[in-house]
């Protein structure tokens, strides 16, 4: 939080206000924020309750009046010209709901990486192409952007909103960007990625990662919003195609058929409880796609 307070207060172009959710049981961060930014730049503290991060985001976005939502994290640290970039892509392309860059993790190697072209990309069959974090020969239109590196307008983010069906544990909500992200573009918003714009990231633990071992409730709840989220964008043809796709083949952290084959070596039996999870997920996912007037289910903070 220290280094990205400082990478804040070294912007170009200055906030003109910052908002910070934080956890009821946070008592450090307040002293935190007096002890560096003084009164240089107004911020406010929402704390996170019982209703979960989406809810405290939207919360924060009626509390703001501004043009532009910036939103990055707290163990990542903005380049100084951040805002400054933020502020001139809107300003050129007045046509775009939104704008991102790079995430790129400090820890990580990409000096032999090739250029990747396929990043904020999902497939009419639902694979999700993310690679924010990987090096990329020029700007673009994406489908989706980095909840790390990402900015939008206003009043767009205000009239479409943030998906409260979404599953969220602890302080993590998977997929809430890209819940945003197709939300915009079924309404015909667009939504532009600069290689340039960089925030470095030294990933942190989450409170969701704090538990030893495996973890069912984050392997169910990702494989839930992410069901959710493709059949509720999809075609219909893409929706029947994509189910293939993920039972047969899956993801890392949401195994398919092939997933187990390829990790059956390595993990045992513990293959096949992560494929489990992921399969309840999805039929949770189906679930709430297809009974969107259903209560959403009470979430608990601690599973």
């Amino acid at each position: 939080m220290e280094r990205m307070l400082s990478a804040l207060m070294a912007q170009t172009r200055k906030l003109d206000a910052l908002f910070i959710l934080i956890h009821p049981r946070d008592t450090e961060t307040a002293d935190l924020l007096k002890n560096i930014l003084g009164s240089a730049i107004p911020y406010t503290l929402i704390y996170k309750d019982q209703s979960g991060p989406i809810a405290a985001m939207l919360k924060t976005l009626h509390l703001m009046s501004c043009d532009v939502v910036a939103f990055t994290h707290d163990d990542a640290a903005p380049r100084p010209d951040w805002l400054a970039r933020i502020e001139s892509l809107f300003a050129c392309m007045p046509e775009m709901a939104g704008v991102g860059g790079r995430d790129l993790p400090v820890s990580s190697n990409f000096e032999n990486t090739p250029y990747c072209d396929v990043m904020g990309r999902v497939t009419w069959y639902g694979k999700i192409y993310a690679n924010h974090h990987l090096p990329c020969s020029s700007a673009r239109k994406v489908d989706s952007l980095s909840g790390v590196n990402a900015a939008y307008r206003h009043d767009i983010l205000m009239a479409t909103g943030l998906n409260q069906r979404l599953q969220w544990q602890q302080d993590t909500v998977w997929f809430w960007e890209l819940a945003l992200g197709m939300a915009l573009k079924k309404q015909g918003f667009k939504q532009w990625y600069d290689p340039d714009m960089v925030v470095e990231h030294f990933p942190g633990k989450l409170f969701s990662d704090q538990k030893d071992g495996y973890w069912s409730a984050s392997t169910r709840k990702r494989a839930q919003n992410e069901t959710y989220i493709l059949l509720k964008y999809l075609s219909m043809f893409g929706r029947f195609a994509c189910m293939v796709y993920v039972l047969m083949v899956g993801s890392r952290d949401s195994y398919g058929l092939l997933q187990v084959m390829r990790y059956l070596p390595r993990e045992g039996n513990l293959a096949f409880r992560k494929i489990l999870d992921a399969l309840r997920g999805r039929y949770n996912g189906m679930q709430t796609w297809m009974f969107p007037d259903n209560p959403i289910p009470h979430q608990m903070i601690k599973e």
